[in-house]
């Protein structure tokens, strides 16, 4: 199929409101990729597609990413060399979806993630602190939010959670947390 982009250009670079040691920045593509935003979001299980204001935002470590039909926003980049391999990054993420999208179907809406109460339904509820928060409810909450892992809860991978493990390993691959 080819690429659908041929280069992506800085525009300006700044220091980050969210974080003053990093920098937030916005780049232009040569052309609207809109139109491959459903198939990044079905390819993308933690990306969010906004259907109605056009654009798709995911993480990459501490950054995030949203992705509008003719521009690129990032927050939280380390430095200006960040920002390149970023650029870098989004143009091979956006061409090899198209260059495959014959092989992925399409998905149209936003995807939903489950509540913290959902999450937390097949948590161990023993509040033993061994993955450094106060209660298996606060773990949820930060599970949901990409900053812990599964593998973070210790007590969820011994005998006796085989279920509740499979159940969260499931929702982690679906949503992007693993």
């Amino acid at each position: 199929m080819g690429k659908l982009l041929e280069s992506i250009m800085l525009d300006f670079i700044e220091p980050c409101t969210a974080d003053f040691n990093r920098v937030k920045f916005h780049a232009i593509f040569d052309k609207d990729i809109s139109e491959i935003f459903p198939y990044l979001n079905a390819k993308m299980k933690s990306a969010i597609y906004n259907v109605s204001s056009n654009s798709l935002t995911f993480k990459k470590e501490f950054r995030l990413i949203t992705l509008h039909p003719t521009k690129l926003s990032v927050s939280k980049a380390v430095n200006e060399f960040d920002a390149y391999e970023i650029m870098d990054m989004v143009m091979e993420l956006v061409n090899s979806t198209y260059d495959s999208k014959s092989n992925i179907t399409p998905l149209y809406e936003r995807r939903a993630n489950p509540s913290t109460i959902e999450v937390y339904k097949y948590l161990p509820k023993t509040n033993c602190k061994s993955c450094g928060c106060a209660t298996c409810l606060s773990f949820a909450a930060k599970m949901i939010a990409g900053e812990y892992k599964i593998n973070y809860c210790k007590t969820i991978f011994i005998e006796g959670y085989e279920e509740q493990k499979e159940k969260l390993l499931d929702m982690a691959q679906t949503f992007g947390w693993d």
